[in-house]
């Protein structure tokens, strides 16, 4: 098991280094009941350790009416598409935020962003960065090693390529040293998560 371990690792490690240009599109559904579940339980347990919350909420309706007859209905299933192309030297991603589509362009420490009814730049200012939509989250891969536990790890195919499909672990997150790493992978506390990593052949049963 701890040899299959290590190639998992050596593949998400070496991920960036196997291509030079990219164009990715996906379509991501969200179980809003399940996902709020989850935010739940992450702040249980923030609480428990003596974290300090607080949350905000916001509503679409006047101070005059009720809050009860014009909060916005979130749907029970939510879906989102979206689309990233990366070059070692530029990005430029299409994603919702909220109700909008928004589009962004970067090139080195430069962004520029449409959505949401504005554009704007931050004018190559280094410490100011732009997501990319769900999409980011499939190349960041080498950040996700040291934060999971491969409980099970399996041959399969996607697309009709070989991968390596795990089951892993979310190691403890509660300390301090935890970054923010496994954001865009999960909210709050998933029992486990399931991985496709595409593999250079199918060498295990």
């Amino acid at each position: 098991m701890l040899e299959l371990e290590v190639e998992f690792n050596n593949l998400l490690v070496s991920s960036a280094s196997r291509w030079t240009e990219l164009l990715i599109e996906g379509r991501t559904w969200t179980n809003i009941a399940l996902q709020n579940s989850a935010w739940q339980a992450n702040i249980d347990r923030m609480r428990a350790n003596g974290a300090a919350i607080a949350i905000f909420q916001s509503s679409d309706s006047d101070d005059n009416e009720s809050v009860g007859a014009n909060a916005r209905v979130e749907p029970l299933i939510r879906e989102q598409t979206w689309s990233l192309w990366v070059t070692p030297e530029r990005r430029r991603a299409r994603f919702v935020v909220g109700d909008e589509i928004v589009d962004v362009v970067i090139e080195g420490s430069t962004f520029w962003s449409n959505g949401n009814g504005r554009s704007f730049t931050n004018g190559g200012r280094k410490n100011s960065s732009h997501g990319q939509g769900d999409g980011q989250n499939l190349l960041r891969t080498a950040n996700y090693v040291g934060r999971l536990r491969v409980a099970e790890l399996t041959d399969g195919t996607k697309c009709g390529r070989p991968t390596l499909d795990a089951k892993v672990e979310i190691l403890d997150n509660s300390g301090p040293e935890f970054g923010p790493d496994l954001h865009g992978l999960t909210i709050g506390d998933a029992d486990y998560l399931e991985l496709s990593v595409e593999s250079q052949s199918s060498r295990y049963a």
